[in-house]
């Protein structure tokens, strides 16, 4: 059914307005500081975020004790407030110039939203904990700092650990230790990505051999737990596409491995032996009726087995062809996947696994064939995939089928020429949306209802891709962004006026999909992004307030009588963490010894804290010998000419400076090692107003640093002299 559910649909209507304009607020407010709008000086920022902060968790407690009507709106602050303080510990580092996306940022973070996890049971806490805390992980091992080596063996153990950490937490789940559906599916999904990213490495490579061999036995492990335990549809299906994944990385590195193309004639058989194999003992499991009772499992085993053999099959016959020709022959590759389309479909006395096997081979070589093919062979593929939609029952197959449409009907738009990439993603659009309307003309049947989705998601898809283009053409640029968030916030109404679940859930993901990602669009500047979001979280929330009268809202609130005392410790705890950072950052700057240094930059955008620059310094670089990756570094520098300071050839592994060698340098400045003689400080990155990096790193050629007794530094300015 699509009904999402019984309710009043005015009573989510009114939540749904609530969740809505106050993420846009929360948009306005990443947006605003992280324009680095000169308008504002420091402590205007600091006080605005501190303030934001406060506000935000004074109106959950003022809607849970004094409006009581409105828990679920005091819940939804509460968390709000959470991401405030994130923002305002970005906001900080943006200030004092300290690390572009640290992940000492989402560490700290994470400490009040662990908190929150673990006092209030709310599901979006144990999301973005879980968030958070893979975004230290990746920051720490790949940070935006350009000049940055990790060891391969730490990134290997790192990753490593987190995915057993993640299994973990999955059985904790499962368990019910966490009450949290939610997070033992990204904690399952996260295992599997983290494990196979391991195994993809030389084909007889020790770790790779390791790392496969954990991966194979605890696949193993966790089909018998997730089959014996039942557990929801969406683990068997993670399940059957990570299967897929390693098979397809182990296939791909055998083939490096033996560096032949005749390798080609062998596993071209591989795909009749595994499908001949798994189809006797489908049977055979059939045949002592656990098949009937194991239908949705007995159905991912056909679609791993498909999947797996259509793709060594395609990549095998591609191989094949290199031997005796120079290059692919994609025309006749292309009439070959018609064949194998007619042979699926009229043999009908085969098993479906041959005949989906076939299908999806013909699938496989036919959509690389189209995008190096003319125009011709584009529409007669495409005829080809028409045919298939219609004849083939499967939901799934259907599902395929329309997506490979799109993608030859776009390649072969982009081989006319002179058509433009607007006007490729508009007919897209078009034709979609076209699609769309004419399903409503066919009776109500599945076919009905695949067209309806699928075209409704494609057209939303082109929709958003249009929100970034038109970059010459600022009118329709500004009408296209304009008409999309009109028309996906209309339509998420819309949905759930209707109930209908699915297209409810489409809708939302693009509306949330085009705030996300409007922050990484240059051609519309941070600041008018931040009021426009802003006016409209406003008027959202006045409707949303206008109907809170009609509405009766749900009693339930995450702030109880036994919680409240750790809600609030928590909170002051968060003011505490934000006073300290600005006073340790403050103390460094009155008290801490000017240098100069010399400078290289580079620009690009940070997650949450805006543009800047990456600096790398004279001093950056210096013959280390006996330091370990990512082991303090104290170095020593000198004035030389003009105020600049620079190596004064001493350094010292460890957390002091003996007392014998302190006089050798007129500044002792702490930093990490991190591999080939290169030295960071922690203040590689000057945050600048959004749009000027280009132009402010053409003329810079010095950065001012504040240096500490202690050996911690600042960046206080960047100068052309």
């Amino acid at each position: 059914m699509e009904l999402i559910g019984k309710q009043n649909w005015k009573e989510k209507a009114v939540e749904l307005g609530y969740l809505l304009g106050l993420s846009l607020w929360l948009a306005a407010i990443i947006y605003f500081f992280a324009s680095n709008w000169p308008g504002m000086d420091k402590w205007m920022k600091i006080t605005l975020s501190i303030s934001l902060l406060a506000l935000f968790y004074g109106v959950s407690f003022l809607l849970k004790f004094l409006l009581r009507r409105h828990p679920l709106l005091s819940s939804i602050f509460l968390f709000f407030g959470c991401l405030i303080f994130g923002i305002s510990i970005a906001l900080l580092g943006q200030i004092y110039n300290s690390h572009a996306d640290s992940y000492m940022l989402f560490i700290i973070w994470a400490i009040p939203a662990i908190l929150f996890s673990i006092f209030t049971k709310f599901q979006p806490f144990y999301i973005l904990t879980f968030t958070l805390f893979h975004l230290a992980l990746f920051f720490f091992l790949f940070p935006s700092s350009r000049f940055h080596y990790v060891p391969e063996e730490v990134v290997q153990w790192v990753f490593l650990a987190t995915a057993l950490i993640n299994l973990l937490l999955f059985f904790v789940t499962e368990r019910k230790i966490i009450h949290s559906m939610p997070l033992g599916v990204f904690s399952f999904l996260m295992y599997h990505l983290l494990l196979l990213f391991l195994t993809i490495d030389e084909f007889f490579d020790p770790f790779n051999i390791f790392v496969s061999f954990i991966y194979i036995a605890l696949f193993v492990f966790l089909n018998y737990f997730v089959t014996k335990n039942k557990l929801p549809k969406i683990f068997v299906v993670l399940m059957g596409a990570s299967l897929i994944a390693f098979v397809i990385i182990k296939f791909v590195e055998f083939v490096i491995y033996t560096e032949t193309e005749y390798i080609f004639f062998f596993t071209i058989f591989l795909p009749f032996l595994l499908v001949g194999f798994v189809v006797y003992g489908l049977k055979r499991w059939m045949q002592n009726r656990k098949g009937e009772e194991n239908s949705f499992l007995r159905k991912i085993i056909i679609a791993t087995t498909t999947a797996i053999a259509s793709i060594i099959a395609g990549s095998s016959l591609f191989g094949i062809s290199l031997v005796f020709v120079n290059d692919i022959p994609y025309e006749f590759f292309a009439f070959f996947a018609i064949a194998l389309i007619l042979l699926a479909k009229n043999r009908k006395n085969w098993d479906r696994i041959v005949t989906y096997t076939l299908l999806f081979t013909a699938f496989v070589i036919g959509i690389p064939a189209t995008i190096a093919s003319n125009f011709g062979i584009d529409l007669l593929f495409g005829a080809g995939l028409v045919y298939v939609f219609s004849s083939f029952e499967n939901r799934m197959i259907r599902y395929i089928t329309y997506l490979s449409l799109n993608i030859v009907i776009g390649n072969s738009l982009s081989e006319i020429n002179g058509f433009s990439t607007e006007g490729l993603i508009s007919t897209l659009l078009f034709l979609n949306l076209l699609i769309h309307f004419i399903s409503y003309r066919i009776s109500k049947s599945e076919v009905q209802q695949i067209l309806a989705h699928n075209s409704l998601f494609y057209s939303l898809l082109s929709f958003f891709i249009l929100t970034f283009l038109f970059e010459d053409h600022k009118f329709l640029y500004y009408l296209t962004n304009g008409l999309y968030f009109l028309i996906t916030s209309a339509l998420v109404v819309w949905a759930l006026k209707k109930q209908y679940r699915i297209r409810y859930q489409i809708f939302l993901l693009f509306w949330f999909a085009y705030i996300v990602y409007k922050y990484y669009d240059l051609i519309w500047s941070l600041v008018h992004k931040s009021v426009t979001f802003f006016i409209a979280g406003l008027l959202i929330l006045l409707i949303a307030n206008y109907f809170d009268r009609f509405a009766e809202i749900d009693k339930s609130s995450i702030i109880t009588k036994r919680n409240l005392i750790p809600i609030v410790v928590i909170i002051v705890l968060q003011f505490a963490i934000l006073g300290v950072q600005v006073g340790k950052s403050e103390t460094l700057l009155a008290k801490g010894t000017l240098i100069k240094l010399e400078l290289a930059p580079v620009d690009p955008r940070s997650l949450l804290q805006g543009d800047y620059l990456t600096l790398r310094y004279n001093v950056s670089s210096i013959p280390v010998k006996d330091a370990e990756w990512n082991q303090l570094v104290i170095v020593g520098l000198v004035e030389k000419g003009d105020g600049i300071y620079d190596y004064s050839g001493h350094y010292v592994v460890g957390k002091e400076v003996p007392e014998e060698i302190r006089q050798k340098a007129d500044v002792w400045m702490t930093g990490r090692f991190k591999g080939y003689d290169n030295i960071e400080y922690g203040i590689e990155n000057y945050f600048v107003p959004e749009g000027t990096g280009l132009e402010l790193q053409e003329k810079i050629k010095f950065a001012h640093v504040k240096v500490a007794a202690n050996g911690d530094s600042m960046l206080v300015d960047v100068t052309e002299e």
